[in-house]
């Protein structure tokens, strides 16, 4: 990976403990996980219905997504780069998250497409950041233990279901439009909490854009990164267009909180235990067969006969989800050299949010051509085209062993 030595070792404030050992205020980032996704859970599980009650189709929905993704890219790693320079994590966590819930507050108020679209661009801008830096921040913190990442993130998954849950049966009462004020008020206990981070050293050098370089030239992580690119072309399908296809089958917003969040409370166990999954069958293992879980659950949705078997359908991406990103997290976490640990979590949420751009538009069109039941079966194949990469890469390459040389799981 390139020699890391002769390196300044910088750090202010309350930075993170030795490499062995969990640092002490772990409990700080099991909170931001929970309000993270509690904001997720209110916010952008009903944001696309609000779309489409607003009268918006399904093109522009895409386009909207796509324009967030977008900006989603570029800002990722610019917040990770930033992070990785100044150890300032906790700022920048907050920074972004305020900035995010402002943005939402004038999307009611939008009254051209444009606006919206302008709106979406500042929105994937700021969002970003606490969604690349609380990842990287916590394996951080975690130092050799990373393989516990999956029990702090359990603090996401529960977030997610007692907002999801009972969000969709609240707004069926008040109305799609309160999600934005109920998004601000989980987002400003969100901002608080991030203060509340240690800071992170900094390691400053001349070596870490000749790093990047080789990490991204490397095949392991080039395999890596394509597999992880059409899975999330699948992944988003679902998030941006289940809700509006139970929608249009005659679903309430109650069903639609429920559909969102019974996969999160099946995640509960599977975040629990993912530690023991990584150390038993290694992060490539996992990889493929959540990624097979994936193609599978995109395949039911396009054939469901009714609404109700959503539910029931949308439960495999309980294990899926959990098995997918903690494998990704700490397989690409290992990966990095260590001057690049925050940039390396932004790439892989650009690699994300790229795919997010290629699928919105597509997914969007596909919806509007052929309905979301073909729609969902297309976005199928694409993920088993992953399934087919990441298995070919690591039969040919042996990327398992390359990232157990780095891992401590």
């Amino acid at each position: 990976m390139g020699k890391l030595d002769n390196r300044e070792l910088v750090t202010s404030g309350t930075d993170v403990s030795s490499p062995g050992s969990p640092h002490k205020k772990m409990w700080v980032a099991w909170l931001l996980f929970f309000f993270y996704f509690a904001g997720v859970g209110i916010y952008f599980t009903f944001l696309n219905v609000y779309y489409r009650e607003a009268g918006l189709s399904g093109t522009q929905i895409g386009t909207l997504t796509m324009t967030t993704a977008m900006f989603n890219v570029a800002s990722a790693v610019m917040w990770g780069y930033l992070s990785d320079r100044t150890g300032k994590n906790r700022l920048l966590i907050a920074a972004g998250s305020v900035g995010a819930l402002v943005v939402a507050q004038f999307i009611p108020a939008a009254k051209t497409f444009p606006a919206l679209i302008a709106l979406s661009a500042l929105s994937g801008s700021m969002s970003s950041a606490p969604m690349t830096l609380i990842d990287s921040t916590a394996l951080a913190m975690l130092g050799d233990r990373r393989s516990e990442y999956g029990r702090y993130r359990l603090g996401g998954s529960l977030g997610y279901v007692a907002t999801a849950f009972l969000a969709g049966f609240l707004f069926d009462q008040i109305g799609l439009r309160m999600i934005f004020p109920a998004y601000a008020v989980v987002m400003v206990v969100f901002a608080g909490i991030a203060l509340l981070l240690p800071d992170i050293p900094v390691q400053r050098d001349q070596q870490a854009r000749g790093d990047m370089k080789e990490m991204i030239r490397q095949p392991v992580w080039l395999v890596f990164a394509i597999s992880i690119l059409l899975v999330s072309i699948g992944m988003n399908a679902s998030l941006s267009f289940l809700g509006v296809t139970i929608k249009g089958m005659g679903a309430s917003q109650g069903l639609i909180g429920i559909v969102s969040s019974v996969p999160a409370l099946i995640e509960v166990p599977f975040m629990l235990y993912s530690g023991l999954f990584l150390r038993r069958f290694g992060t490539v293992r996992l990889l493929l067969f959540s990624i097979a879980l994936m193609a599978l659950r995109l395949f039911l949705l396009g054939v469901m006969p009714a609404p109700e078997w959503a539910a029931g359908i949308n439960a495999i991406n309980g294990p899926a989800y959990v098995l997918f990103w903690t494998s990704a997290v700490t397989y690409n976490y290992a990966l990095a050299p260590q001057s690049l640990k925050a940039t390396a979590q932004g790439m892989l949420n650009s690699a994300i949010s790229m795919a997010n751009v290629a699928s919105a538009l597509l997914t969007g069109w596909l919806f509007d051509l052929l309905g979301p039941g073909q729609m969902f079966i297309v976005m199928g194949f694409v993920t088993v085209l992953a399934l087919i990469i990441f298995g070919a890469g690591n039969l040919i390459k042996r990327p398992e062993q390359a990232v157990e040389k780095q891992q401590a799981v």
